[in-house]
């Protein structure tokens, strides 16, 4: 009995062994063009949760983050990035533009496009995705965003671009860039992360172009899964934990937010928030997510805090990739941040948070999330009202059936884009 059986059972394994292998060959390679390896770990922390959703939901496991600047690995970035984003604030604007031209084509040319030819040898689509990218910052992403999509032309993939901030101020040159990309017909779907990039995509180049944006919620809310993290119980799980103070430097507040940001106020600002806080008996942690401005600015308060009355309950920390940051935000009792994807970070694990008014895509999250009353503007808002803006969210905390389904929406919003992908499956041209 069992001679006779034992060859169609070795028949039966053999057919599952290669069912399971024709299919591992055709879940499709994806990669992401991001900004993974940006000195703000919190690119890295959404690229992170986007490559893990892609691959959760059916893609193969050969999938992975191309950066748009050529950068291969998590590091501290370049010491004179603040100067120079500081010398570029102060440029008029078309001197600005003018002036960063030249620059652009060399990268272009050395660098962008064979990093990116080279990073699509056996891929089957292309995704633009996570962060702030559909943004006309000195022609910058216009110029990445336009020799990506040529890449894949030339090879014959789909694109697709998924949960994308979109922003305003677009120049002629920048928009003409996008256009005529977007022109040569093959980004096949658009997901935006909230209704204003929705808005303003639509304006700027999907009604013309038949290419209107569905809105899809940040990856980065998938953290806490992808890094195997709790979530925050209770504000009675511990009386007085660690407030996280998320610094964000002067130079980065103002050349973002558009505004004039004064070094010595804005530092005095956080140097006063974290003694109250530790006045009233929090212990405070000081990090950043990585920007070299930020880490400066963060080092400036550390040793300026340790001189004074509480420097017992102040300490600093600074991540070096996107799991530890994930994982200290994890452990926080409450969060102050500018950052969005620190906040969303503390989303992710029910964190309570204030949120710092600077940049509209924040106030977008935290409408998104339903939690527009923990954002407050630190230029009108002391930080006496910012203390007991903290303590009333660590009271209130945030609602477990609102978070499930939040990030419910996160998950859902990836698996319609590989079903987008399943749908336009090619072979890339050899």
């Amino acid at each position: 009995m069992h001679s006779s059986t034992a060859p169609l059972q070795d028949f039966s394994n053999s057919l599952q062994t290669a069912q399971a292998a024709q299919e591992v060959a055709h879940r499709p390679r994806v990669r992401i063009f991001n900004v993974k390896y940006s000195p703000n770990l919190g690119d890295g922390l959404l690229s992170e949760c986007l490559e893990q959703a892609l691959v959760d939901c059916g893609a193969h496991d050969d999938t992975w983050s191309v950066d748009l600047a050529g950068r291969t690995a998590y590091g501290p970035g370049a010491a004179g990035r603040g100067a120079l984003i500081r010398a570029l604030h102060m440029l008029p604007t078309p001197l600005r533009r003018h002036s960063v031209r030249l620059p652009l084509a060399v990268q272009s040319r050395r660098r962008w496009r064979p990093h990116y030819e080279a990073s699509l040898q056996n891929a089957d689509c292309v995704v633009i995705g996570g962060g702030n990218l559909i943004v006309d910052l000195d022609l910058n992403f216009p110029t990445k965003i336009a020799l990506t999509i040529e890449a894949a032309e030339r090879r014959g993939l789909p694109v697709f671009i998924y949960g994308c901030g979109v922003s305003t101020g677009w120049s002629r040159q920048g928009r003409t860039l996008i256009r005529r990309a977007l022109e040569r017909g093959v980004v096949r779907k658009v997901f935006v992360r909230d209704l204003r990039s929705q808005t303003l995509w639509d304006a700027e180049f999907g009604a013309e172009l038949g290419l209107s944006a569905s809105v899809v919620p940040d990856p980065g809310l998938l953290a806490h899964a992808r890094y195997g993290l709790s979530f925050y119980a209770s504000a009675q799980a511990c009386r007085y934990g660690p407030i996280g103070l998320n610094i964000t430097s002067p130079v980065a507040v103002g050349y973002h937010s558009g505004r004039t940001v004064e070094k010595t106020v804005l530092e005095a600002w956080y140097r006063q928030l974290a003694e109250e806080l530790a006045s009233e008996g929090y212990d405070v942690v000081l990090f950043t997510n990585g920007s070299p401005e930020d880490r400066a600015c963060a080092a400036r308060l550390a040793s300026a805090l340790s001189a004074g009355p509480w420097s017992a309950r102040i300490s600093a920390i600074e991540p070096r990739n996107p799991q530890e940051l994930a994982r200290l935000v994890s452990r926080l009792q409450g969060l102050v941040a500018f950052r969005m994807h620190a906040i969303i970070a503390a989303y992710s694990c029910r964190i309570p948070f204030v949120a710092l008014r600077w940049d509209p895509k924040l106030d977008s999250f935290v409408q998104s999330v339903d939690l527009a009353n923990w954002m407050l503007d630190p230029f009108t808002a002391s930080p006496a009202i910012t203390l007991e803006c903290m303590k009333e969210a660590i009271r209130r905390g945030i609602d477990p059936d609102d978070h499930a389904r939040v990030i419910e929406r996160a998950r859902s919003g990836v698996a319609d884009l590989y079903a987008e992908i399943a749908k336009t499956r090619t072979k890339p041209k050899s």
